[in-house]
């Protein structure tokens, strides 16, 4: 079976277009061109795909069946040359993003919703890895872009700008001690275990801890929410992340005696110097820097 591209749009556009000479303007070619092409194609695939006795062709059911199927073969066919031609122009074919797992995905629906128009058939992988593992995806060049909390430092081989912010508070379960307190000093909380994000990564700062040394580092802010909740320690979480576990009273915000208001930790997008940027990759760039990838406080 060895028919053509033209034999299939013959076939397409005289199922929609009604005739063969609808078909043959529609194509802007002869009526015998058409005609020829689309009994090539009936020979080719061994089955009649018009009925010719009558005043117009009619679709048999074989045809019927076989024109889904032409539809699809050229809609890729037109997403091919899209693609070819995106691809001459410098344009990626795959991008993939980490978000860490504690911002939310909708902060980003805006600038996805542009990508997806500006790049319809561009590739796009979401991870959400957990704490400072987007930045060793990253480096290891699995990613192209990560948006992840603001770090201290950075690799030299890193670029980063910075999106937004979240609002962090300091929390514990309805049970610890410290749940009770009218007012939380910084004495107070080195009394007891501070629940901390970690990374699998040594190449990567991790968080300052508080004096005393007990300590239990999470890999998953998931992690550290369910032990703050059964009362393992207090934790610094962002407000969007426990905000549900708040409403429900699972767990307590703190009243730091020294905090009037929230943390608010930065948001960083994150790039390997290494990696040359693409047109897709430049307009992801510019459009979270300009849009922000904030939370909003609640």
């Amino acid at each position: 079976m060895g028919f053509s591209i033209e034999q299939l749009q013959a076939f397409v556009a005289t199922a929609q277009e009604g005739s063969f000479s609808a078909a043959a303007r529609h194509l802007r070619k002869a009526q015998s061109v058409v005609s020829v092409a689309v009994n090539h194609l009936e020979i080719d695939c061994g089955v009649a795909l018009f009925d010719r006795s009558a005043r117009s062709p009619v679709l048999t059911p074989q045809g019927q069946a076989l024109l889904a199927d032409a539809e699809a073969i050229l809609h890729r066919c037109n997403e091919m040359r899209s693609s070819a031609a995106a691809l001459s122009q410098g344009l990626e074919s795959r991008l993939t993003l980490a978000v860490d797992a504690a911002i939310p995905l909708e902060s980003l629906v805006q600038t996805l919703k542009g990508f997806e128009q500006r790049f319809p058939h561009l590739e796009l992988e979401l991870l959400n890895p957990t704490s400072s593992d987007v930045a060793e995806l990253v480096s290891s060049g699995r990613v192209d872009l990560g948006v992840m909390f603001e770090q201290e430092f950075y690799p030299r081989d890193f670029h980063f700008k910075g999106i937004g912010h979240v609002d962090v508070i300091a929390l514990a379960g309805p049970s610890h001690p410290l749940a009770v307190l009218d007012s939380v000093r910084l004495a107070d909380l080195e009394q007891y275990r501070q629940l901390m994000a970690t990374t699998r990564s040594m190449h990567f700062s991790r968080q300052p801890e508080l004096r005393g040394g007990r300590n239990w580092r999470v890999e998953s802010q998931y992690g550290i929410l369910a032990l703050v909740r059964e009362g393992f320690g207090w934790a610094y979480l962002p407000r969007h992340f426990v905000q549900n576990a708040l409403d429900r009273q699972e767990v307590r915000q703190l009243p730091l005696a020294f905090q009037q208001v929230d943390i608010q930790t930065g948001v960083d997008l994150i790039w390997s110097r290494d990696r040359a940027p693409g047109q897709a990759f430049r307009w992801l760039i510019d459009s979270l820097t300009s849009a922000g990838a904030s939370t909003p406080s609640r």
